[in-house]
C-alpha cells in the first residue's frame, strides 16, 4: 500500500521508508527441515529545496512456506544362488599328480605333463618327460606315500558309490550321449568310437564310471566330448583290471586304475593317469590336469 501527500512548504523532507520482511520457511521431510527469515529495513531521508513533503511508505511482507514431503524407498532385493558343487569324491594330494604309478613310470618319445609325476615303491622313471606348470618327479617321498594313500582312498569311495546306470559287461559306450550319473558296468567296457558326455549345464555334473574289468579307449583317435557343463575334473574311471588308450586317442577325466594304464603313441589325455598297484607306460603323449 502507497500514501503520499504534499504540501507546499518552504522545508522539504522526503522520508521514503522501506520496510521488508521475507520470511521463507522450508521443510522438506524426510531429510532436511531449513527456516529461512530475512529482514530487510533501509531508511533514506533526501532534503531537496523545493517546498514539497513526499512520504512514502511501503511495507510488504512475503511470507513462503514450502512443504515438500516425499518418501523415497528404493528397494532392490537380488537373490543370486551360487551353487557349491561338494563332490563325492576328494583326490586329496594325488590331484597334484598328472602321473602316478607303483612300479614304474616308463616313457619312449617326448611326454609332456603339466603337473608333476609319482612313483613308490618303484624307482624306474625314463627319461623324455617334460615336467610343466612347477611339476615335479616325487619318487619314494613322504609326499608320494600320502597321495597314495589318498588316491585309495578315493579308489574305494568311487567304488562303493550307489549306481544310477547299468552298462552290459563288454558293451561299447561309443556312438552315445550320457547324461551325469553313477554308470557300473560288471566287466570289459568299450569305447569304440567317439563318447559325449553332456552335462545338462550343470557346472557340477558328476560322471563315475566303476568298471570291474578292463577299460578299453584303444581305437585309434576316439574322443572323449565334454559338453554343457561336463568337465574333466568331475570325470571318474575307477578301473580295477588295465586301462588302454589308443594312438592319438583324446580322452578325459581322472583314471583311477588299480591295474596298469598304457598310452598309445600320441594319445593326450585332460586329467589324471593313476596307477594304485602297477605301471602306466608313455609313448610320446600330453597329460594336462583339469
Amino acid at each position: 500500500m502507497l500514501f503520499r501527500s504534499a504540501t507546499d512548504t518552504a522545508t522539504t523532507t522526503n522520508t521514503p521508508t522501506d520496510t521488508a520482511t521475507d520470511t521463507a520457511t522450508l521443510s522438506q521431510t524426510p531429510t532436511a527441515t531449513a527456516t529461512n527469515t530475512a529482514t530487510d529495513t533501509a531508511t533514506t531521508t533526501n532534503t531537496p529545496t523545493d517546498t514539497a513533503t513526499d512520504t512514502a511508505t511501503a511495507s510488504a511482507t512475503n511470507t513462503a512456506t514450502d512443504t515438500d514431503t516425499s518418501t523415497h524407498t528404493p528397494t532392490e532385493t537380488a537373490t543370486r544362488t551360487a551353487t557349491a558343487c561338494i563332490q563325492p569324491i576328494s583326490l586329496g594330494t594325488a590331484a597334484n599328480y598328472g602321473i602316478m604309478a607303483y612300479s614304474s613310470i616308463t616313457n619312449s618319445g617326448a611326454t609332456t605333463v603339466y603337473g608333476s609325476i609319482g612313483l613308490d615303491p618303484g624307482t624306474q622313471i625314463d627319461g623324455g618327460i617334460l615336467l610343466l606348470n612347477g611339476g615335479v618327479a616325487d619318487v619314494n617321498v613322504p609326499a608320494i606315500l600320502t597321495a597314495e594313500t589318498e588316491l585309495s582312498n578315493a579308489y574305494t569311495k568311487a567304488q562303493n558309490l550307489a549306481s544310477t546306470q547299468t552298462i552290459t559287461a563288454g558293451s561299447d559306450i561309443g556312438g552315445q550321449t550320457l547324461h551325469p550319473g553313477v554308470y557300473t558296468d560288471s566287466g570289459v567296457l568299450n569305447i569304440g568310437s567317439n563318447v559325449t558326455l553332456d552335462g545338462q549345464g550343470s557346472p557340477c555334473a558328476l560322471y563315475v564310471f566303476q568298471v570291474a574289468g578292463d577299460l578299453n579307449a584303444n581305437v585309434a583317435n576316439v574322443q572323449v566330448n565334454l559338453i554343457n557343463g561336463a568337465s574333466a575334473a568331475n570325470l571318474y574311471w575307477q578301473v580295477a583290471g588295465v586301462t588302454s588308450l589308443g594312438a592319438n586317442v583324446s580322452f578325459a577325466g581322472n583314471i583311477m586304475d588299480y591295474g596298469a594304464i598304457t598310452f598309445g603313441t600320441g594319445a593326450v589325455l585332460n586329467g589324471r593317469a593313476l596307477s594304485e598297484n602297477d605301471a602306466v607306460t608313455l609313448l610320446g603323449n600330453t597329460i594336462t590336469l583339469p
